[in-house]
């Protein structure tokens, strides 16, 4: 990780309980974090629960926006890039998931659903990459994603959610040759990831993936040389 010290770092929902774990690993690790959260009653809460990170090696900064608006989106990287001169990794962890079929969900959820897992995971890829390219600087680009889009329950009601996920790892494997056609030094790795502690209201003794394995993993993705890629893992407990 020595690489990566005082490099910035974004993680696009840092209200996320995988998003605060990551930020609390690569802020330990010495890289300066950004957190995104659209909710300013979130950011505050964030921002206690941040006081018990106060010996972090690396730097914490949370930013309010709505990775849905376009226009607030580019405002915030450009004061970003007027703070700490750009973006080295980017961590796509922000999501949108509720139970909704194709045949007969709301339009509003279907636009939310466009709207947060494809559109806004793509304007945060655009700006992030253009930030790397333009100063000709290595970079990562994490997509987290859900291993039900690769292993689709039959009676799952989650129909446009699986959609939108099974498109970032379309998106993902793209930019995989985009960035080499281009001859970007960006790397970019597809994370999907199995039940997590606390992501559902059923509890079973089974034991689920925990937001620290996560953490962990993004991290050793990161340290990986930098010839080698990581293209795509699947993560989950041994039980499942």
């Amino acid at each position: 990780m020595l690489c990566w010290i005082n490099k910035v770092v974004i993680v696009t929902d840092c209200s996320d309980n995988i998003g605060f774990a990551i930020m609390d690993k690569l802020a330990k690790a010495g890289m300066i974090v950004i957190g995104f959260t659209k909710n300013q009653n979130i950011l505050e809460e964030i921002t206690k629960r941040l006081s018990a990170m106060a010996n972090a090696n690396g730097k914490i900064a949370l930013f309010e926006c709505n990775i849905a608006d376009v226009e607030q989106m580019i405002e915030v990287f450009q004061k970003i890039k007027d703070t700490y001169e750009g973006v080295d990794v980017l961590i796509n962890n922000a999501q949108y998931n509720i139970d909704c079929l194709v045949s007969n969900g709301a339009t509003e959820d279907i636009k939310n659903f466009i709207d947060i897992n494809i559109n806004a995971l793509i304007t945060c890829i655009r700006l992030a990459a253009g930030s790397m390219i333009e100063r000709k600087t290595r970079g990562h680009i994490i997509n987290m994603n859900d291993i039900i889009s690769y292993q689709i329950p039959k009676d799952s009601r989650k129909s446009i959610y699986i959609a939108t996920k099974a498109t970032v790892t379309s998106i993902n494997e793209i930019l995989r040759h985009e960035f080499r056609f281009l001859k970007a030094n960006i790397k970019v790795t597809n994370i999907a990831c199995g039940r997590i502690e606390g992501k559902t209201e059923m509890e079973t003794i089974d034991p689920k993936l925990q937001v620290k394995d996560v953490a962990k993993l993004v991290k050793l993705i990161l340290a990986t040389p930098e010839h080698l890629q990581v293209h795509e893992i699947m993560l989950d407990s041994v039980v499942e």
